[in-house]
């Protein structure tokens, strides 16, 4: 098992509840939609609506819930989260109108938004220096499995296409979920942090420096949505290959990450090196955008192979991205006030899982090959300007410290 675990301590347990966590949520994003308009009734514009107007709502819980993590200590306050939010999911069983998958989605994202920040306030407060690059990237890795995990058990509710079968994923869900909460007690308690009471509460709203890394972060991360959003429609409406190729592509990403997430997050351990490593991770998504555009210039086997190169070309950008953006998340914030600066980081990601539709709506499909060339181009440009940008947050940092 050498090599597949973490290293005995605090890191174990917390893997444990990410992967069971994982598996639930892998269940949900595999059958949600279709229990929500099949079994419910809404439609697919009242769900997306509702989804879009409590995303819009969670973007405000992670700073303050960050916050709370810091001045309360984040074990017991994740674990409160996790419970909470099993016992809210379990009300979409009892939604059947628009306005009550509405309230129930607005708590809900309020919640899972609140303790994203937490876990990551708990992951800083149990590692330290380049250990959290490799936790990060161990729990990414485990997050794959999961969700690959939870998906294939989701296909059996899909299989039997049954209010009852649908039902039984939420369930199973929250089952899960609620284990997890309860494993990540095998965490040693983390005492709150400390926090001079002559400086302003809001300290990572004000730093200018770490503001702009996590914009620039954001911007880069709209590739994550490629494969969900712009893959499918560009194979299927402006390619020769067979559908098959979505899923295909979709499967590359996924083992891809799960293999190796840890290995690329190695050789990361200081501002300067995550910079660089985002740098490159932007020429990469460039090159895979002009492969992925590229693919519709062939006939169906042309297409495959370059979906295909594409889709490995993209993940080993995305490697290297995550892996630099998990550290920098860590190292340019302020010891005392982690998961503060966590929650303004999952706020900047939120934001960016939000344009992320809308960008690929207007760029690869709706202008086609140049629009993949836009948005490759985009990536390159926001991974070049990480250098200089990371280094001026970093003499912001150093300054601060030394005063």
């Amino acid at each position: 098992m050498r090599g597949l675990l973490p290293a005995p301590g605090p890191l174990r347990p917390l893997a444990l509840a990410t992967l069971l966590s994982r598996v639930g949520n892998g269940l949900l994003m595999t059958v949600s939609v279709l229990y929500f308009t099949r079994i419910v009734g809404l439609s697919i514009a009242q769900v997306g609506l509702g989804l879009t107007v409590a995303g819009l709502f969670g973007l405000l819980s992670a700073v303050p819930m960050g916050h709370l993590a810091d001045r309360r200590g984040p074990r017991t306050l994740f674990v409160i989260l996790s419970l909470m939010l099993c016992g809210v999911s379990l009300l979409y069983l009892l939604v059947d109108t628009f306005w009550q998958f509405l309230i129930v989605s607005i708590v809900l994202t309020a919640f899972d938004r609140g303790a994203g920040a937490v876990r990551g306030a708990l992951i800083a407060a149990i590692t330290q220096g380049a250990g959290r690059v490799a936790a990060r990237a161990y729990l990414r890795a485990v997050t794959n499995i999961g969700i690959m995990a939870g998906a294939g058990i989701g296909a059996f509710a899909l299989h039997f296409d049954t209010s009852t079968a649908y039902r039984l994923m939420f369930v199973l869900d929250a089952v899960l979920s609620a284990i997890a909460a309860f494993v990540v007690l095998a965490v040693p308690a983390v005492a709150p942090l400390e926090r001079s009471d002559d400086g302003p509460v809001w300290v990572a709203l004000r730093d200018r420096g770490y503001l702009a890394v996590a914009a620039l972060n954001a911007a880069m991360s709209i590739h994550y949505a490629i494969f969900d959003v712009a893959i499918p429609l560009w194979v299927v409406d402006h390619t020769e290959a067979p559908r098959w190729m979505v899923a295909l592509t979709l499967i590359i990403n996924t083992v891809v990450v799960a293999l190796f997430q840890v290995r690329s997050s190695r050789g990361i351990s200081d501002l300067t090196t995550a910079a660089r490593a985002t740098r490159t991770a932007g020429l990469l998504l460039l090159a895979s955008m002009v492969l992925f555009a590229g693919a519709s210039w062939g006939n169906a086997a042309v297409a495959v192979g370059l979906l295909a190169l594409g889709a490995l070309v993209q993940v080993a950008g995305e490697l290297l991205q995550s892996s630099g953006s998990f550290l920098l998340s860590f190292e340019l914030a302020a010891e005392h006030a982690q998961g503060q600066y966590q929650g303004v980081w999952n706020t900047s990601m939120s934001i960016s899982t939000m344009v992320a539709p809308t960008i690929l709506a207007l760029l690869p499909l709706g202008l086609g090959v140049p629009g993949w060339i836009i948005l490759g181009v985009w990536f390159a440009a926001a991974g070049l300007l990480f250098v200089p940008v990371v280094r001026w947050a970093g003499a912001r940092r150093t300054a601060q410290l030394v005063m």
